[in-house]
């Protein structure tokens, strides 16, 4: 595990009581994603974690306006695209978002075929299996994951429909029927009302 490089906040003021539950907000979301991606060894996930947390809290200095968990999330996310490029073999053409997004879902369809975890993240070289299983889950999701843009389109709930035809129903004989029949039972009823009382 490596060590990091700058300790997190710790002292007895209150702004480095706030930063402390800042980093450990930082942490459960880290733990969160990487849990997500079905990361279940825990000593892996506790060290991956730590190691985003020390590179997070290295960026605080250049950027000191940044919530550590907007840190701790951005620096998983840049991890885990140029260990998706380093795996998948792809280029810097791929957009970051799709590439993180093909490789996640490779990564999930090779989970339970390949020994993948204890390389997650790993600077050192991937064994071939590994980068194989990979590639062709990558190749594979394909032609059924593809990003399509999204449109918001007015919400039907069947009532439109009965609406109409409840309206066009209004003009026939039928319905002034109806309306004469519950009339007169409207006023059977306030009859009765009015003479028992």
């Amino acid at each position: 595990m490596e060590s990091l490089s700058r300790p997190f906040p710790t002292g007895d003021q209150a702004e480095d009581a706030d930063s402390l539950q800042e980093w450990d907000e930082a942490y459960r979301r880290v733990e969160a994603y990487f849990s997500a991606l079905h990361v279940d060894n825990k000593l892996l996930l506790n060290s991956l974690v730590l190691k985003i947390l020390g590179r997070a809290s290295d960026r605080v200095g250049s950027e000191p306006n940044r919530r550590p968990v907007v840190l701790a999330a951005r620096e998983a996310d840049r991890h885990l695209v140029r260990w998706f490029r380093q795996v998948l073999g792809e280029s810097d053409v791929e957009p970051d978002d799709r590439l993180s997004a093909r490789g996640r879902l490779a990564l999930l369809q090779v989970e339970s075929s390949v020994p993948w975890q204890k390389h997650f993240l790993s600077e050192k070289p991937i064994p071939g299996e590994v980068t194989e299983a990979m590639r062709t889950a990558y190749l594979q999701a394909d032609p059924e994951f593809r990003f399509t843009e999204m449109r918001p389109r007015p919400i039907d709930l069947g009532i439109v429909d009965v609406a109409n035809r409840t309206i066009e129903s209004m003009g026939t004989s039928r319905t002034v029927l109806q309306w004469i029949l519950w009339t007169g039972f409207g006023l059977l009823l306030a009859a009765i009302f009015f003479l028992t009382r």
